[in-house]
């Protein structure tokens, strides 16, 4: 079972971490000093400069440490769905989701027919075709589809945005919401938490796990964070975790 599809089914948390820096080596080091507490690592594709190729790498990085690899595209664009699905990603998130319609159109393209659209073929997923049939008949139950809630628009039409089927979470996007309100990065705004407020209430009505992003986390964010309610915690950025180190380790020079 894919464990980050799983704790969003059993409304646990779940924690990950984020990588746009383009290199395997770096989600090898992350997984490896995890000691365990990772439940999937995100790949980057809509900011950064991360690859198809480079991506594809990525993933068997860190499958390697039984994690579960998960990709951000650049759009809502079958192409990338697909792609990315067929070099081994088990998660999916899709920024900027603001309608019915595109979180269906996400949806849709993410699982194989009669379920969705998700066109067939011999991948890296799929061994290439050694285990196709086994693939094809597991993959819309283990494809974990996250959606990204991070505009005024979205906001809005939660209530029909939660009708559509297959939806497994969202995930909070703070800095495009502030931005689409007018108050980037303005948190303490009033328009923002009134935004927040709806925006955990529909969750919380529609049972549907919401996910945020601490980029520059404490253990004390990350438990305020699940004390009220979020499932989906990921945790830094590697260029974040790289910058942290290296300003603590030269201070003290």
């Amino acid at each position: 079972m894919n464990k980050l599809k799983e704790a969003l089914k059993n409304n646990t948390p779940s924690y990950g971490a984020w990588i746009q820096i383009p290199h395997p080596a770096i989600a090898e080091i992350i997984a490896h000093n995890s000691n365990g507490k990772l439940d999937w690592i995100c790949i980057d594709m809509e900011h950064g400069s991360i690859d198809i190729e480079t991506m594809t790498n990525i993933i068997r990085a860190i499958e390697k440490y039984g994690i579960v690899p998960v990709v951000r595209v650049p759009k809502n664009d079958y192409i990338w769905i697909h792609r990315v699905l067929d070099a081994g990603a088990r998660g999916l998130i899709v920024p900027m989701v603001n309608s019915a319609e595109e979180a269906e159109r996400a949806v849709s393209e993410a699982l194989y027919p009669p379920m969705g659209n998700r066109s067939f073929g011999y991948c890296r997923a799929n061994n290439f075709g050694a285990d196709f049939d086994e693939y094809v008949q597991s993959a819309n139950d283990e494809i974990a589809v996250i959606i990204q809630i991070e505009h005024i628009d979205a906001i809005s039409n939660l209530p029909w945005i939660f009708t559509k089927k297959g939806i497994d979470g969202t995930f909070l996007g703070p800095y495009d919401l502030s931005g689409s309100l007018g108050v980037p990065g303005e948190f303490y705004n009033d328009r923002y938490k009134k935004c927040l407020k709806h925006y955990v209430k529909c969750s919380n009505e529609n049972n549907v796990p919401m996910g945020v992003h601490v980029v520059r986390s404490t253990k004390e964010q990350i438990d305020l964070f699940v004390n009220h309610g979020y499932k989906m915690i990921a945790i830094g950025t590697d260029a974040v975790f790289l910058e942290e180190k290296c300003k603590s380790t030269f201070e003290g020079i």
